[in-house]
């Protein structure tokens, strides 16, 4: 298994992939959601017509915040689950833990202390 790990300096260069994975990471999900509300409305099972081109663009949508998540993996970082938008960056000893969170929302990049990541 390949581990990574970043210092500062490593991380600070992240950022501007981590900001458009994140964006991408939002607009995908944002899609998905009024993909699938617009799906509820629509009556029937038929899967051709409008429900087939809504589930097939859902199809898509669903494919693509996918591969941004596993682009964030290949990366060794991962989205916190308690925080939308927030990436964990493995610090020095590769762990979370000690690393960084960049904060898509406030465009800022953090330490995390030690004990801070489950």
């Amino acid at each position: 298994m390949n581990t990574h790990n970043y210092d500062r300096s490593q991380a600070e260069r992240l950022v501007p992939l981590l900001k458009a994975i994140a964006r991408e990471l939002q607009e995908r999900s944002g899609h998905i959601d009024q993909l699938e509300r617009e799906l509820e409305t629509l009556r029937g099972d038929e899967r051709s017509g409008p429900k087939g081109k809504l589930l097939v663009r859902l199809v898509e949508h669903r494919r693509a915040l996918n591969e941004a998540e596993r682009e964030l993996a290949a990366l060794g970082c991962a989205l916190d689950e308690d925080h939308p938008l927030r990436v964990l960056i493995p610090g020095d000893r590769g762990e979370f833990e000690g690393g960084f969170a960049f904060d898509a929302v406030r465009n800022s990049l953090e330490p995390l202390p030690v004990d801070s990541v489950r």
